[in-house]
């Protein structure tokens, strides 16, 4: 299992507001959640362009940990291992499995994904709809590998548009929400 962690200390500044007393936690917390949120939502899709696997997949893959008053911290966090065909629209054609892997067609020469006779091949609940090959060559002795596609969900996450998406929210929005809620505090403090 990957692990990988990014971290941006961009509440840092806001330590010596201690000013503020009591409500300053909790500007912090909703600052870094409607940040956090924002960019959850620009990350998705695009790590859905990026890797061609569905939203439904990579929205169970990126987790949130939001901040609290007590905890001004927030996280984006995915992990995972390496990605199998079956999630890029495999399907068996005509020598072996065919499927679409960050936007390229990807032939598994010898690969299959349904078992029997040719003319009654069927899905298999043993197989898993996984794509395997035949690891003994021509001949058939029931020894099989799952082939899977070099895509790792984490390192896509840090790489390409994901993480240029990630980086521009970021730099970009945290700054003027910050600037915001210490404006909403100053005028709350002035009443």
């Amino acid at each position: 299992m990957l692990n990988i962690t990014a971290q941006s200390a961009g509440l840092g500044a806001m330590k010596p507001l201690e000013a503020f007393g009591a409500r300053l936690p909790n500007a912090q917390a909703n600052v870094l959640n409607r940040v956090l949120t924002r960019t959850r939502n620009v990350v998705v899709p695009a790590m859905v362009r990026q890797t061609g696997l569905s939203k439904r997949i990579i929205a169970k893959a990126v987790r949130t940990y939001r901040a609290s008053p007590q905890n001004p911290s927030v996280v984006l966090l995915t992990r995972g291992g390496e990605v199998s065909f079956r999630f890029f629209g495999a399907h068996e054609v005509a020598g072996g499995v065919e499927a679409t892997v960050k936007g390229h067609k990807d032939f598994v020469e010898g690969g299959f994904r349904r078992s029997g006779p040719k003319g009654g091949r069927r899905m298999v609940a043993k197989l898993n709809r996984q794509v395997y090959v035949n690891v003994d060559g021509k001949r058939w002795r029931g020894q099989i590998r799952k082939e899977k596609t070099g895509v790792f969900i984490p390192y896509e996450f840090v790489a390409g548009e994901t993480a240029k998406a990630f980086w521009r929210i970021v730099d970009s929005d945290l700054p003027v929400e910050v600037e915001a809620e210490l404006m909403k505090l100053m005028g709350q403090g002035g009443r």
